[in-house]
């Protein structure tokens, strides 16, 4: 298994690596919920993910600090029921299989010798790319309606970020393996 490892190029070793790397990234802030965020009031915030809403309340007093949170299953309808919302969950949902097949179709390659052919690398080239590109029109979608909002971005979201750009990072990687 290791042997393998050393016969890689250094190429697909960073790839390999930065793909990892960007896919952890990406399905934390995929799944978690502070993608956008709403200071309404010095105590209350509004929070919004791709699955979730939150309205945070925090009450403080000279004695203690206490969190309080109410939580609401639902987005609220004028949002879920937009088209960009649904489509945001969409293509960061196609973001996150092409990302799968990507790193399934890496591992292969990486570890099983009759995988490591040109094809299985153009395999992973292309879904690498569709990933980042599903990814990166989910977030220009959801960044650019929420901000008309008034919303600000939040950690999940740059998480996504950070993750779409190791993946892309680790598909130039690929690329370059090719030659």
């Amino acid at each position: 298994m290791f042997s393998r490892w050393r016969e890689s190029t250094l190429y697909m070793k960073i790839a390999f690596v930065s793909f990892i790397l960007g896919f952890i990234l990406y399905v934390i802030g995929f799944s978690t919920l502070y993608w956008e965020c709403l200071q309404t009031t010095e105590s209350s915030t509004k929070v919004i993910g791709l699955w979730k809403y939150l309205l945070e309340y925090r009450y403080t007093n000279q004695v203690q600090e206490a969190k309080s949170y109410i939580s609401i299953a639902q987005i609220p309808k004028y949002v879920f029921n937009s088209g960009w919302f649904r489509l945001t969950q969409a293509v960061a949902c196609l973001g996150l299989i092409c990302m799968v097949v990507a790193l399934l179709i890496l591992l292969l390659y990486f570890f099983v010798s009759s995988c490591k052919q040109r094809k299985a690398l153009y395999a992973i080239i292309l879904f690498t790319f569709l990933s980042v590109l599903f990814i990166v029109i989910g977030i220009a979608v959801f960044g650019g309606k929420m901000e008309q909002m008034g919303y600000s971005v939040g950690w999940s979201m740059g998480l996504a970020i950070a993750g779409v750009v190791l993946a892309f990072f680790a598909g130039i990687m690929e690329v370059l393996e090719l030659r």
